[in-house]
Protein backbone atom coordinates (compact mmCIF):
# COMPACT_ATOMS: atom_id res chain seq x y z
CA UNK A 1 0.00 0.00 0.00
CA UNK A 2 1.41 3.25 -0.76
CA UNK A 3 0.68 6.61 1.57
CA UNK A 4 0.40 9.87 -0.11
CA UNK A 5 0.75 12.52 2.22
CA UNK A 6 0.95 15.84 0.65
CA UNK A 7 3.08 18.37 1.95
CA UNK A 8 2.35 21.04 -0.39
CA UNK A 9 -0.21 22.62 -2.29
CA UNK A 10 -3.41 20.95 -4.15
CA UNK A 11 -3.91 19.47 -7.59
CA UNK A 12 -5.41 22.46 -9.06
CA UNK A 13 -2.09 23.96 -8.29
CA UNK A 14 0.00 24.86 -12.07
CA UNK A 15 2.64 23.00 -13.07
CA UNK A 16 5.23 25.71 -12.41
CA UNK A 17 4.96 25.75 -9.05
CA UNK A 18 6.93 23.26 -6.97
CA UNK A 19 4.63 20.08 -5.35
CA UNK A 20 6.83 17.98 -3.04
CA UNK A 21 4.79 14.86 -1.36
CA UNK A 22 5.88 11.20 -0.02
CA UNK A 23 5.44 7.94 -0.87
CA UNK A 24 5.58 5.72 2.16
CA UNK A 25 7.18 6.99 4.81
CA UNK A 26 9.00 9.46 2.57
CA UNK A 27 12.22 8.21 2.33
CA UNK A 28 13.44 8.97 5.93
CA UNK A 29 13.43 5.94 7.21
CA UNK A 30 15.14 2.55 6.89
CA UNK A 31 12.38 1.21 4.32
CA UNK A 32 13.73 0.21 0.70
CA UNK A 33 14.41 3.40 -1.38
CA UNK A 34 11.82 1.58 -4.41
CA UNK A 35 8.67 1.92 -1.93
CA UNK A 36 9.72 4.87 0.50
CA UNK A 37 10.84 8.56 -0.45
CA UNK A 38 10.01 11.94 -1.30
CA UNK A 39 8.84 13.23 -4.95
CA UNK A 40 9.95 16.70 -6.25
CA UNK A 41 8.11 18.30 -9.09
CA UNK A 42 9.87 21.48 -9.30
CA UNK A 43 10.45 22.85 -13.31
CA UNK A 44 13.20 25.39 -11.50
CA UNK A 45 15.57 22.38 -10.85
CA UNK A 46 16.23 21.88 -14.49
CA UNK A 47 19.35 22.75 -15.56
CA UNK A 48 17.61 25.14 -18.17
CA UNK A 49 16.23 27.51 -15.73
CA UNK A 50 18.26 30.66 -15.12
CA UNK A 51 19.60 31.36 -11.08
CA UNK A 52 21.81 33.15 -9.01
CA UNK A 53 20.72 33.17 -5.31
CA UNK A 54 17.76 32.74 -3.28
CA UNK A 55 17.30 28.46 -3.16
CA UNK A 56 19.52 26.61 -0.75
CA UNK A 57 19.43 22.85 -0.22
CA UNK A 58 19.59 22.29 3.24
CA UNK A 59 16.15 22.33 4.82
CA UNK A 60 13.77 19.96 6.11
CA UNK A 61 13.27 18.61 2.69
CA UNK A 62 16.63 16.94 3.02
CA UNK A 63 15.72 15.68 6.56
CA UNK A 64 18.63 17.56 8.73
CA UNK A 65 17.85 15.21 11.16
CA UNK A 66 19.63 11.85 9.69
CA UNK A 67 21.55 13.38 7.49
CA UNK A 68 19.36 12.44 4.31
CA UNK A 69 16.78 11.60 2.03
CA UNK A 70 15.63 9.99 -0.74
CA UNK A 71 14.42 11.78 -3.38
CA UNK A 72 12.73 11.27 -6.66
CA UNK A 73 12.24 13.94 -9.30
CA UNK A 74 9.55 14.16 -11.32
CA UNK A 75 7.36 16.24 -13.67
CA UNK A 76 8.61 18.85 -16.30
CA UNK A 77 11.90 19.94 -14.09
CA UNK A 78 13.30 16.37 -15.10
CA UNK A 79 13.79 13.06 -13.33
CA UNK A 80 17.87 12.37 -13.48
CA UNK A 81 20.28 14.67 -12.11
CA UNK A 82 22.55 15.78 -14.91
CA UNK A 83 26.03 13.17 -15.15
CA UNK A 84 28.25 16.57 -16.06
CA UNK A 85 28.09 19.86 -14.96
CA UNK A 86 25.83 22.25 -16.08
CA UNK A 87 28.04 25.08 -14.94
CA UNK A 88 27.29 27.84 -12.31
CA UNK A 89 24.39 29.75 -12.78
CA UNK A 90 21.42 26.95 -13.88
CA UNK A 91 18.19 25.19 -11.67
CA UNK A 92 17.73 28.57 -9.78
CA UNK A 93 20.76 28.57 -7.86
CA UNK A 94 24.36 29.96 -8.15
CA UNK A 95 25.83 26.43 -7.77
CA UNK A 96 24.26 24.13 -9.73
CA UNK A 97 24.87 19.93 -8.62
CA UNK A 98 25.41 17.23 -10.62
CA UNK A 99 25.72 13.27 -10.01
CA UNK A 100 29.45 12.23 -11.39
CA UNK A 101 29.15 8.96 -11.54
CA UNK A 102 27.27 6.74 -14.19
CA UNK A 103 23.39 5.51 -13.57
CA UNK A 104 22.67 1.92 -12.50
CA UNK A 105 21.31 -0.13 -15.28
CA UNK A 106 20.22 -3.07 -13.46
CA UNK A 107 17.05 -2.62 -11.27
CA UNK A 108 17.30 -2.46 -7.32
CA UNK A 109 20.90 -1.75 -7.69
CA UNK A 110 22.42 1.24 -5.45
CA UNK A 111 25.61 2.89 -6.86
CA UNK A 112 27.63 5.19 -4.77
CA UNK A 113 28.92 8.90 -6.36
CA UNK A 114 29.30 12.37 -4.93
CA UNK A 115 27.42 15.54 -6.25
CA UNK A 116 29.64 18.23 -7.39
CA UNK A 117 29.19 21.78 -7.30
CA UNK A 118 31.48 24.23 -9.05
CA UNK A 119 32.74 27.35 -7.48
CA UNK A 120 33.82 30.36 -9.05
CA UNK A 121 37.60 30.18 -9.52
CA UNK A 122 40.53 29.73 -12.09
CA UNK A 123 41.39 26.82 -12.00
CA UNK A 124 37.81 25.82 -11.15
CA UNK A 125 37.28 24.43 -7.97
CA UNK A 126 34.71 21.83 -6.68
CA UNK A 127 33.10 20.45 -3.77
CA UNK A 128 30.91 17.40 -3.27
CA UNK A 129 28.84 15.70 -0.75
CA UNK A 130 28.53 11.72 -0.47
CA UNK A 131 25.29 10.17 -2.64
CA UNK A 132 23.81 7.02 -3.73
CA UNK A 133 20.95 6.43 -6.76
CA UNK A 134 19.12 3.17 -6.72
CA UNK A 135 17.50 1.96 -10.82
CA UNK A 136 14.04 1.28 -9.07
CA UNK A 137 12.71 0.27 -12.63
CA UNK A 138 11.03 3.05 -14.90
CA UNK A 139 12.64 5.77 -12.24
CA UNK A 140 15.82 6.28 -10.07
CA UNK A 141 15.80 7.28 -6.44
CA UNK A 142 18.99 9.62 -5.08
CA UNK A 143 19.83 9.74 -1.24
CA UNK A 144 20.43 13.73 -0.96
CA UNK A 145 22.03 15.55 1.80
CA UNK A 146 21.50 18.77 2.96
CA UNK A 147 24.08 21.10 1.17
CA UNK A 148 26.83 22.71 3.30
CA UNK A 149 26.82 25.77 1.49
CA UNK A 150 23.28 28.30 0.58
CA UNK A 151 22.64 29.12 -3.21
CA UNK A 152 23.12 25.39 -3.89
CA UNK A 153 20.69 23.32 -5.48
CA UNK A 154 20.48 19.58 -6.74
CA UNK A 155 19.87 20.04 -10.39
CA UNK A 156 17.70 18.04 -12.96
CA UNK A 157 17.17 17.23 -16.58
Amino acid sequence: MINLSKKSLDTTTPTTIPMIYDVGNGGASGDPPCSSYTVVNDPSRNIAAWGAGGTCDNGPLFNTNIGGRWIRFMGTGGTIMPLTSPGMNHCGAFLSGWFNESLPTTIGTIVDGNIYFELPGSPTIYIHISSSVVNCGNFYVYFLRPVMLCNARYCTV
